[in-house]
This record gives C-alpha cells, sequence and structure tokens, in this order.
C-alpha cells in the first residue's frame, strides 16, 4: 500500500535513512529517525508545533534555520555576506 512516512515501511529504519540520519546528527545535531518515531507516537500536528517551538528565535520570534542555527530575519545580514548563502549571485 501506500507509504507515507518511512516509519510505515517493513524497513525502517533502512540503510539509506540511517546514512541520512547520520549526517543530520554530524552536520545539523538532529534526527530524522527521531523525528519520524516522535510523528509516528504523537502525529504531525504536535510534531509541527513542538519543532516551531524549537526553531523560534528568542530574540524576535521568527524562523531559525535548522541547517545553520541562524535566524531568517535577525541574521539576515549575516546569511548575505557569507557566500555559501548568496544564491541570487549563481
Amino acid at each position: 500500500g501506500l507509504v507515507r512516512f518511512c516509519f510505515e515501511c517493513e524497513k525502517f529504519p533502512c540503510r539509506r535513512l540511517k546514512s541520512l540520519d547520520k549526517r543530520y546528527r554530524t552536520k545539523y545535531h538532529m534526527s530524522m529517525i527521531e523525528n519520524l518515531e516522535f510523528i509516528k507516537e504523537h502525529g504531525m500536528e504536535r510534531f509541527r508545533e513542538e519543532e516551531a517551538a524549537k526553531w523560534r528565535c528568542p530574540e524576535c520570534g521568527e524562523q531559525i534555520c535548522c541547517h545553520n542555527g541562524l535566524c531568517l530575519n535577525c541574521s539576515l545580514d549575516k546569511l548575505r555576506q557569507n557566500r555559501k548563502y548568496r544564491w541570487d549571485e549563481e
């Protein structure tokens, strides 16, 4: 049948997901597998609520990027100065 989430698959967690999870744990301090297990246990709505609170800037209340830990509002100038984040120059 239709699989909407990896945890619905009999191979969960598969080799590819474990590899992705390891990379995200190392680079971004987050776990895809833990997130999926949380969704399975508590549902998507609660996951979204908790993630929104977790990634909210304490200074301005806007969203913090999970990939670099910078606020997309407060740190906009820093993001623009860093060549890695200058998408408009491509």
